[in-house]
């Protein structure tokens, strides 16, 4: 059994050689370019999860909440004081969470723990979050966490 490698199997690769291409064919992960190859404003951040960034047409309040626009609009009849009403939810305020919160979130069973956290964060009453959530539509429940992830990992940076 021979273990010489013959000249015509052997394979090299120039990394640093670019002789013969075109400036579309060279990926430069400090350059991002669009699909085509030609160079845009669009830069895709590799250290940033997209799913810890906002939906693009939420809106950060003044007081650190975010208002998030739902895509399709949920209505409910709800019975306070003895008076009933309908109410539609064309979209749902959300707030940061705070310890407190998170037990709450935790203690409840896995099934619920994504409506309680909703309801947690948008400050809304437990039953009316879920018959809300139940009732919502699921890319506007995905886009809902988004924003509730979105809390977790951008909190306020302090230190130096």
């Amino acid at each position: 059994m021979s273990t010489a490698i013959s000249k015509a199997s052997t394979l090299t690769i120039d990394l640093d050689e670019d002789a013969g291409r075109t400036p579309e064919a060279v990926v430069d992960l400090d350059q991002p370019v669009a699909i085509g190859g030609k160079p845009d404003g669009d830069v895709i951040d590799e250290d940033t999860n997209p799913l810890d960034r906002l939906p693009e047409d939420a809106v950060r309040n003044s007081d650190g909440s975010v208002t998030l626009p739902l895509h399709y609009s949920v209505a409910l009849r709800t019975k306070k004081d003895g008076a009933v009403k309908e109410r539609v939810f064309a979209q749902l305020i959300f707030h940061r969470l705070n310890g407190a919160d998170q037990r709450a979130i935790a203690a409840a069973g896995d099934e619920h723990q994504i409506a309680v956290s909703f309801a947690r964060s948008t400050r809304n009453n437990q039953a009316i979050m879920n018959a809300l959530y139940d009732k919502m539509d699921l890319s506007d429940i995905a886009r809902a966490g988004r924003v509730i992830n979105f809390f977790v990992s951008n909190g306020p940076k302090t230190g130096g």
